[in-house]
């Protein structure tokens, strides 16, 4: 995929949400001044801001968030940026956008939270942000599942951090 020809912003080989994937924010922003849809999905199901937290592209989700894009969006699955970025590992773009107010216990389809997904995949320091920031260790999802529950050797190394961290 080419989307540079003599270092200029080609606007027939780009879109806002492929260049939300690969965090490209002068892009980003030009598609954003161009009136491009900040909440709209595409056709994967995925909103803009879902795609560029879901790679760890904070300074994208942050021009996102700035030009009103909704913190709260989410993808086909239900997910929001927070959700995806948690299941990642993306600590700053959890961070930030825990800082911006995101919910910390919304639920996708199902029912998981973004600790749900952090627990599972053992990003020990976003679960203890998530924590940190009220995110609560006691919700089941579809399958009755906790959060603690998840932590297991074939999902992540770090499943016993997640697990004692759970447990307290």
């Amino acid at each position: 995929m080419c989307l540079l020809q003599t270092g200029r912003f080609i606007p027939e080989k780009s879109n806002i949400w492929r260049d939300c994937v690969d965090g490209y924010y002068d892009w980003v922003k030009e598609h954003i001044h161009e009136g491009a849809p900040l909440n709209e999905a595409d056709h994967c199901g995925d909103p803009p801001l879902v795609l560029a937290a879901g790679n760890g592209h904070t300074k994208v989700v942050e021009l996102l968030l700035d030009e009103g894009a909704d913190i709260q969006q989410c993808g086909l699955m239900k997910d929001t940026a927070l959700q995806r970025a948690a299941h990642n590992g993306h600590y700053h773009t959890v961070k930030y956008l825990l800082e911006q107010g995101a919910d910390v216990d919304t639920l996708d389809l199902g029912d998981n939270t973004a600790l749900h997904w952090a627990a599972m995949r053992g990003h020990v320091e976003i679960v203890n942000l998530l924590l940190q920031n009220g995110a609560d260790k006691n919700i089941k999802n579809k399958q009755e599942h906790l959060p603690i529950d998840l932590c297991k050797a074939i999902w992540s190394n770090s499943y016993k951090y997640v697990r004692e961290i759970l447990s307290h």
